[in-house]
């Protein structure tokens, strides 16, 4: 799921501290990030010029002659939950939607865990279909990567029926991260609030075709729904188009509003986007900030 020069790139990030909107509803949800002298152990690293003599560990010098320092933590762990969409229309794009988006999750759960929180992964299209349930320790990473990999674009969106769901199913504290292109009847965000009713803090990652962002159609073109085999195909021409792109602008503008207001991230992203656009995206909306 991840080569090692993206995991080197996430070892340099952690889960980040949550929106202060949304910390008085759900009090917990992230780690206290404090390193320091007097914290419960969390690991050795390199030492470094600036590094206080105390913290170095002599005992690993005098095995391993190197020079390592004992970094602490405080022990506030962060649960994170990340539910992927795998409707069919994930599998429309270039490269496809999914792949983004288990790219993205496979990152959001390496660096939980890798920072002791607890992490899991779920996947659905109208109703929860697969789950690794969150949980610590290494083990879990290949859990959850092995469950990813394997995801495929199958079966019809309904984002709020699912989100219900694994919300009647769990309740907070907690960060759900929902990646979908939230497209279907409807906007998704009953299901958000229903989180949020949970005692859940959601962050919602919105992943986009450049073909729905643009789509290439000239004269009269039939389109056919994905999701849908039964349904009836479509003919549009340019004004029908038009009236899409506008469309597609006023349901990102509500979920990106819905988020702003309750103090909750929001990104976008396309489909083609290398790991480090969707990194830089994420610690732009607050979901991961520098591990100093």
């Amino acid at each position: 799921m991840l080569s090692s020069d993206e995991v080197h790139l996430l070892d340099r990030l952690v889960l980040s501290g949550l929106p202060a909107a949304a910390a008085g509803s759900s009090s917990g949800v992230r780690r206290a990030r404090q390193r320091g002298a007097g914290l419960e152990f969390h690991e050795y690293r390199h030492y470094q010029p600036g590094d206080d003599p105390r913290s170095i560990d002599w005992t690993v010098e005098a095995r391993l002659q190197q020079l390592v320092v004992r970094v602490g933590r405080a022990d506030v762990h962060a649960r994170l939950h990340v539910l992927v969409d795998v409707s069919r229309s994930m599998g429309v794009g270039t490269p496809p939607k999914l792949l983004c988006a288990t790219k993205l999750a496979a990152a959001l759960c390496y660096v939980a865990v890798e920072r002791r929180d607890v992490a899991g992964v779920s996947t659905f299209c109208d109703a929860i279909t697969q789950s690794v349930p969150p949980a610590a320790g290494r083990l879990q990473t290949f859990r959850v990567f092995e469950m990813l990999g394997a995801a495929a674009a199958s079966g019809r969106s309904a984002v709020d029926r699912a989100l219900v769901a694994y919300g009647a199913a769990c309740r907070g504290p907690g960060m759900v991260v929902v990646v979908s292109d939230f497209l279907e009847p409807g906007s998704g965000l009953e299901g958000v609030q229903y989180l949020l009713h949970r005692g859940l803090t959601p962050a919602l990652v919105q992943i986009v075709a450049l073909e729905e962002l643009e789509p290439d159609i000239s004269n009269r073109t039939m389109l056919f729904d994905v999701e849908d085999a039964t349904a009836t195909p479509v003919v549009v021409d340019e004004a029908a188009v038009a009236s899409y792109r506008s469309r597609m602008a006023e349901h990102t503008e509500a979920l990106r509003a819905f988020c702003l207001t309750r103090g909750l991230p929001y990104m976008r992203v396309e489909s083609t986007a290398a790991l480090t656009e969707l990194l830089s995206a994420a610690e732009r909306a607050g979901v991961f900030t520098a591990y100093a």
